[in-house]
């Protein structure tokens, strides 16, 4: 039996172990520290290799072994942690938090949210915020990430004096994530936003709401000086993730890189106008990466103001990311003209059935576009046809990712008639049709993921894809078997499933609701078949 590390305090110093098969459990057996074992796992070198490799339960564990251990450990744990640095405070008999101490190295990454020690009175919590970030040891020299959690409106102005109390510091990532719900009816006072220290090694900012404030009418603005306050404080920003029912001023974003804007839904009419082609023109010359989605179903009353004249031209954009939207319908913009080095083109297609054909219509031959990849989740059987287009639209695509929803379903008039007797929208016909235009590209490089209920289509949405040029690996998601009355994945089904492989560099294939000798048959006739399939069984 292997031996075990005694972990309790007494025996940290020397390092002592137990034998887990000894008779005579209290007996202690030392360690020798001059052999090559122990000498290996008292070097740093060796540490880092083994730490590297551990998840983040065994880290905390692994610190408790030894001094070496403990100093090594601290280094992993601060990069791959973040320390939730307002839990470090206690009231004891005293007017004043008092802070535990804490290893440096853990200071790396810090997180400040709603989770305070239990002595916490409430009306002490906001200064607990700003504590947390003034009284704690080196924060501004040690810290590079901070990730604040709003539970509650007061702790805004407390976490933004305490970042002004520690003025210039050399944190490069700051998450902000709001987490109130909208029944909540304090204001964030003006003064609250006043200018903080400029920020020269802050490179990425992140906005984030984790409730629905985009559905109330009270708070859809309310976030747009807290995000204007830290813009403004980071000259040397490259990228900036955010949530907001408005776009954000980003006229002092000059260095900016990376964008992500996701656009939420905002109910009072005096916030409906969104300007996407004002706020690009902002950032035309310096952004490289730029990402607009939105979470917005019926958006109609939506105003959008645009002119030719606006419409910016991205200079040095290389990869575009876009969710097939009203808002994002921009004519004269979608070209080689005004994406002269857009080399990674990815669309998701909207809410409304039109929304992807909408978009691509937009769309004028783009040659320089090497990388694209379609992911149809919504609707998807309103574009069967949609493959010539993007042939034409995009001949030069060297790689493919595709993802697509196969699990829609067309139902009788009679509604008496039961719901499962409705008619797969993809057939066999459909899918080879989709795909065999795509086989006209000179593909390097294939990815293709397909939600399905019926088993049947395997096989020929294999056939379909094996067309296509270039390296292919597939998965398959069945979220449940439609039709348990088949005979789904019976021994001679997985045979052809494997005979249809052979084109793939992998095949993998996830289903729930299998029973489980089923599950274990198709394991190991995929196992004894050495074809390149990875199967994913979950029992019923």
């Amino acid at each position: 039996m292997a031996k075990v590390v005694d972990l309790t305090d007494k025996n940290r110093h020397p390092m002592t172990l137990r034998s887990a098969s000894s008779r005579e459990d209290s007996e202690k057996v030392p360690v020798d520290f001059n052999t090559a074992m122990s000498k290996a796992l008292q070097n740093p070198l060796v540490l880092d290799a083994i730490f590297a490799n551990l998840g983040l339960p065994d880290l905390k564990t692994s610190r408790l072994v030894c001094k070496e251990w403990a100093d090594v450990g601290a280094t992993f744990l601060g990069k791959r942690a973040l320390l939730q640095v307002n839990k470090l405070f206690s009231y004891e008999d005293s007017e004043t938090a008092k802070m535990a101490p804490v290893n440096d190295k853990l200071m790396r990454r810090l997180i400040i949210s709603d989770k305070f020690d239990s002595s916490i009175p409430t009306n002490k919590k906001a200064d607990v915020i700003t504590r947390a970030i003034t009284h704690v040891d080196n924060v501004s020299r040690l810290t590079r990430e901070i990730k604040f959690l709003v539970s509650r409106k007061e702790f805004v102005p407390a976490f933004l004096e305490g970042i002004r109390m520690l003025g210039s510091t050399r944190i490069e990532h700051m998450g902000i994530f709001r987490a109130w719900g909208g029944g909540s009816i304090d204001t964030i006072p003006a003064n609250a936003y006043e200018k903080l220290p400029s920020q020269p090694c802050l490179t990425s900012l992140k906005f984030q709401a984790l409730s629905d404030f985009q559905h109330r009418v009270a708070d859809c603005n309310e976030f747009r000086p807290l995000i204007q306050v830290w813009l403004d404080s980071a000259p040397n920003l490259t990228s900036f993730d955010v949530a907001t029912p408005f776009n954000p001023n980003l006229e002092a974003c000059t260095s900016l890189k990376v964008l992500k804007f996701k656009l939420l839904k905002c109910c009072d009419s005096h916030y409906r106008q969104i300007n996407v082609t004002k706020m690009l023109t902002q950032v035309k010359d310096s952004l490289i990466e730029l990402e607009l989605c939105h979470s917005v179903h019926d958006y109609v009353p939506l105003q959008q103001i645009q002119t030719a004249d606006e419409v910016p031209v991205m200079s040095n954009l290389t990869s575009l990311t876009i969710h097939a939207a009203k808002v994002y319908e921009i004519g004269d913009f979608f070209n080689e003209n005004h994406f002269p080095k857009l080399r990674s083109f990815s669309v998701r297609n909207g809410f409304k059935p039109s929304s992807l054909l909408t978009h691509v219509n937009l769309w004028s031959r783009h040659r320089g576009v090497h990388s694209l990849e379609l992911i149809m989740d919504h609707y998807a059987w309103e574009v069967q046809e949609f493959g010539g287009k993007m042939i034409d639209l995009f001949p030069s695509v060297k790689e493919f990712d595709f993802r697509m929803d196969l699990t829609f379903f067309t139902f009788p008039c009679d509604i008496s008639v039961p719901f499962l007797q409705g008619e797969p929208v993809w057939t066999s016909a459909a899918i080879y049709r989709f795909m065999i235009p795509f086989q006209m590209w000179d593909l390097k490089r294939v990815n293709i993921s397909l939600r399905l209920l019926d088993s049947a289509l395997m096989i020929d949405a294999l056939k379909a894809i094996s067309v296509l040029k270039g390296v292919k690996r597939v998965q398959f998601i069945f979220p449940y078997i439609y039709d348990k009355r088949a005979n789904n994945f019976s021994t001679s089904f997985v045979q052809d499933v494997i005979l249809h492989s052979g084109p793939f560099k992998s095949v993998e294939i996830t289903i729930n609701e299998l029973a489980p000798e089923i599950v274990e048959r198709v394991q190991l006739q995929i196992q004894a078949s050495g074809a390149p399939i990875h199967f994913v069984g979950r029992s019923e």
